[in-house]
């Protein structure tokens, strides 16, 4: 599989207020690409602009992109919730922010109270947050 193929795959496994599902083959086809870290940013894309589906907690998606966690993910990560916070990337944020060592420590912290003092972002957001100790 190539690169958009694989995408398309990720995207087309998307359900409204379902469960996600990838098939292994997939999963499978994204670790044996040469260069997998090309998907971190499409899957943050795809957590971010589906709000309401089930991504697992954390789910095959958060798996693969945690696999960059000091690689670069922290920074997409950051990218991606300022675009369109939700819950599940909110959480994927907090799972990050849990380790104190971490070099982004400050700024998924900062990142956090810019969202929770804007004033367009929703009551389910801000309720996302304060669910996790900050």
């Amino acid at each position: 599989m190539n690169k958009e193929d694989i995408i398309i795959a990720l995207k087309e496994a998307v359900i409204p207020d379902e469960e996600y599902y990838i098939d292994n083959e997939i999963i499978d086809a994204m670790l044996e690409y040469p260069d997998p870290f090309q998907f971190v940013k499409p899957i943050l894309d795809i957590i971010s602009q589906n709000p309401s589906v089930d991504f697992g907690s954390p789910g095959e998606l958060v798996h693969f992109v945690e696999k960059f966690y000091k690689k670069g993910y922290e920074e997409a990560l950051i990218e991606s919730v300022k675009k369109n916070p939700t819950f599940h990337n909110i959480w994927m944020i907090h799972r990050c922010y849990n380790d104190a060592n971490c070099a982004f420590h400050n700024d998924f912290l900062s990142l956090i109270n810019e969202i929770k003092e804007n004033p367009s972002t929703s009551a389910d957001i801000i309720k996302a947050i304060e669910m996790f100790n900050w």
